[in-house]
């Protein structure tokens, strides 16, 4: 009986020995840089077999015996869940199955600049996320999608609020969607709680006028004074003529705009067609949203010209505006211009618009526009004289 009980005695000893040192090697850590996170994608439906697999490849685990048994013995086989992970080489069986077991997934940070469009949106979630592009498009434009958000124009352009947004892996398009339609609904209640009595604009109007202002503006503290302008001529009947809406219609093109572009056939070529597009042209910000909603008070520019700084030289007569293009541009006032009364400039005296009806930066409700006098054509940004797209 003494030699069983000594035998046993070892036995527990050992058994013990045994289990301490497989709970050292089940917490051990032999990574040394902290620093250095190396990324594991678990997709969705993902098994144990298959995490351990890309785990070892990429050298995160080295016990891949161990981190099986571990998960079968703690009944987390099944548990392990989808995300984008970051661990580091060496990083213990413990703490790796506890990440995947609780989701500790890394989320990703993604920057959403102002005044892009919803095709540059979708491109930056597939670079930096793997979202399907294509998928976010569709989904921009499912008419059930726009109907479930309440939104009430063509597309969600203009509704995916530009903003930075923590997102786990893996983004659904229409879960990121959803999160930039309600950042933009939270915006843009804080915005209209301003919104003056004069301003008779529905929702779609007034984004569809702050994506041209977030497009035209180099600055944002010129967005008022741009707004105004576009509201000013909405209200005297005039077409807004704005270079960034051509350049929507022929495909968000970023380049230089030449006359030939001038006549392409859209409902968003603000050359050809009176009043809005029936759209935003980009995704504004909150500085053109509130522009749009409150412009520049007391203000009758009609025209403005780029300055070569970034920002604009505003005029609020024809006359005045060439002069404005001369000293910036170096290009001589046309022989024989002489300086012709405001009505004469800005077509008053023609479209029958008094002067008396210009309330400061309000438009009509339902703002259509009449396009200027032969010889005074253009005027969005710089009149197009010399050529579009050269503000």
């Amino acid at each position: 009986m003494r030699y069983i009980a000594i035998i046993f005695l070892v036995a527990v000893i050992l058994a013990a020995g045994a289990g301490l040192y497989v709970e050292y090697l089940y917490r051990e850590d032999t990574g040394n840089d902290a620093s250095i996170r190396i990324s594991v994608i678990v997709r969705h439906g993902a098994t144990l077999k298959e995490v351990q697999a890309d785990l070892v490849e990429k050298g995160i685990l080295r016990r891949p015996n161990l981190f099986r048994w571990a998960a079968y013995l703690t009944r987390n086989e099944t548990k392990i869940k989808s995300g984008r992970y970051l661990f580091r080489q060496g990083e213990s069986v413990a703490a790796i199955l506890r990440k995947l077991v609780a989701g500790e997934v890394n989320y990703s940070k993604i920057i959403i600049p102002e005044g892009l469009m919803a095709s540059e949106v979708a491109g930056i979630l597939h670079e930096t996320a793997d979202v399907d592009s294509a998928a976010f498009m569709r989904a921009a434009a499912d008419s059930a999608l726009l109907a479930e958000l309440a939104v009430e124009a063509p597309t969600l352009e203009g509704y995916l609020f530009p903003d930075t947004y923590l997102f786990d892996w893996p983004i659904d398009p229409e879960d990121a969607i959803k999160r930039m339609v309600f950042r933009f609904r939270r915006v843009y209640a804080e915005a209209a709680a301003a919104i003056p009595d004069s301003i008779y604009m529905t929702v779609n109007e007034i984004v569809t006028l702050a994506s041209i202002v977030q497009a035209e503006a180099g600055d944002d503290s010129e967005m008022p004074l741009i707004s105004a302008v576009f509201h000013n001529r909405l209200r005297a009947g005039w077409k807004l003529e704005a270079d960034p809406t051509v350049a929507y219609a022929l495909g968000g093109v970023r380049r230089r705009l030449w006359y030939r572009d001038l006549e392409v056939d859209s409902p968003y070529n603000t050359y050809r067609n009176k009043g809005l597009p029936p759209g935003a042209i980009c995704n504004p910000g909150r500085s053109a949203i509130e522009a749009a909603i409150k412009p520049a008070p007391a203000c009758l520019h009609f025209y403005f010209v780029a300055d070569g700084t970034g920002k604009h030289k505003f005029s609020n007569n024809y006359f005045d505006h060439l002069r404005a293009k001369q000293m910036y541009r170096y290009r001589p006032v046309a022989s024989g211009m002489k300086e012709i009364s405001y009505l004469e400039a800005t077509g008053m005296e023609t479209t029958g618009v008094k002067v008396d009806s210009l309330k400061p930066c309000a438009p009509d409700s339902g703002a259509g526009t009449q396009s200027k006098p032969a010889g005074k054509s253009g005027g969005g940004s710089d009149g197009k004289e010399n050529g579009p797209g050269d503000d």
